[in-house]
């Protein structure tokens, strides 16, 4: 462990530059939390678990006069500009793939920092906006709304390219996952629309969304339809494959092709040859003749397992929403709209049901077609299927 907080710092890392001044002529406690943060990387494993003592000594350092301030804003830096890495080009990072260099010591503080964050005390629960087009647009405010951008920056979870760091992203996850309040749930169940499968640190989003809900007790039937898996899907239900700054930004291929999940919940896949001609292909995914001679074969493979993974969640979600048929649920106008209208695989099954809305206009309930450019209700309204329908 390092005595001196300059060792903790950076001179070629943005948010070192950035957080230079507030994290040097720190009173004694402060200095002694920071260069405790700094020990993280030690303490935080692979598997994203932190260990018991660091833990405990870190909430005691907290008490600290200025030390939630402190966090705040070395939290609030990650979540600007480039992050911890600063790198938007994903060819230049993959350009730098292996060539050995080491890890700043900066990113040690960043993680130690964004840990801490989970267990700062008192009110965290920012504003939360309305969710008007789905889980993308819901925005929250303060320490949660900084921890969220952090997360999403670090695991491909943007609409621009910022290199991914699953240690970063799965702090940031913990983090969420320990604080208390409406707010960071929110957070955690658009982190888990949002963040590509594919990324390792994923499966610790699931994690910390699970033990969330366990938290504030939310049923069983709610947990289930707001962690369905987007699949990287387009609004128009298309992923687009391609290699360095083509398709999808968290998924690089030696191939193009187009995923699509069509109404009817079939999924195709157009596989693009050299020439711009292309051949589409359902189930199981075949390749035209010669085509996975002339692509690489992991590439391929890549392909159909993410088309594979689609029809399976379609699956899963007409046995569960079979299921709800006969549970006599209501959603409220946000809610249904969210997770069932505007899913890009849950509103395949949504659209082949039948449903219904109320509002406090004493008319009772009236008929509410999903796939109906007119399927807006208020947000305040009751939703419910309208009956068992055959799927």
């Amino acid at each position: 462990m390092t005595d001196r907080v300059e060792d903790l710092l950076d001179a070629g890392n943005d948010w070192s530059r950035r957080m230079r001044d507030r994290l040097t002529g720190l009173s004694p406690e402060l200095t002694e939390l920071v260069l405790h943060l700094g020990t993280s990387v030690g303490f935080w494993n692979h598997q994203y678990k932190v260990d018991v003592a660091w833990k405990r000594r870190t909430k005691v350092l907290l008490k600290a006069g200025g030390a939630g301030e402190l966090v705040r804003a070395a939290v609030r830096e990650l979540s600007v500009g480039g992050s911890l890495h600063g790198m938007t080009d994903n060819e230049r990072v993959i350009r730098e793939l292996g060539t050995g260099k080491p890890q700043s010591p900066a990113r040690a503080a960043a993680i130690g920092f964004t840990l801490a964050a989970g267990w700062l005390s008192g009110d965290v629960d920012g504003p939360v906006n309305g969710l008007v087009g789905g889980p993308v647009d819901g925005l929250v405010g303060g320490l949660v709304g900084d921890l969220a951008t952090v997360a999403r920056k670090n695991a491909a979870a943007m609409d621009v390219y910022y290199r991914p760091d699953n240690g970063l992203a799965g702090a940031a996850f913990t983090a969420l996952g320990e604080l208390r309040g409406r707010a960071a749930m929110e957070a955690l169940w658009t982190l888990h629309f949002q963040v590509p499968a594919s990324q390792p640190s994923q499966r610790h989003l699931v994690r910390c969304v699970k033990k969330a809900a366990a938290r504030l007790g939310v049923p069983p039937h709610e947990l289930a339809e707001r962690t369905v898996p987007r699949h990287g899907l387009e609004p128009d239900g298309t992923l687009t494959i391609g290699g360095i700054g083509r398709g999808a930004v968290w998924v690089n291929a030696w191939l193009d092709a187009v995923i699509t999940l069509h109404g009817n919940g079939r999924v195709t896949v157009l596989w693009i040859d050299e020439d711009g001609s292309g051949t589409t292909t359902g189930a199981p995914f075949r390749t035209p003749t010669g085509y996975k001679a002339r692509h690489h074969t992991d590439s391929v493979d890549t392909v159909r397992r993410l088309a594979q993974g689609m029809e399976k969640t379609v699956a899963d979600e007409r046995h569960r929403l079979s299921g709800l048929a006969a549970q006599d649920l209501t959603w409220s106008g946000a809610d249904w709209a969210r997770y069932y209208r505007d899913h890009p695989v849950t509103r395949v099954v949504t659209r082949s049901l039948e449903w219904e809305y109320e509002v406090q206009d004493g008319l009772g309930f009236r008929p509410l077609d999903p796939g109906a450019a007119s399927a807006s209700v208020p947000t305040a309204a009751r939703v419910r299927l309208r009956r068992r329908t055959a799927l």
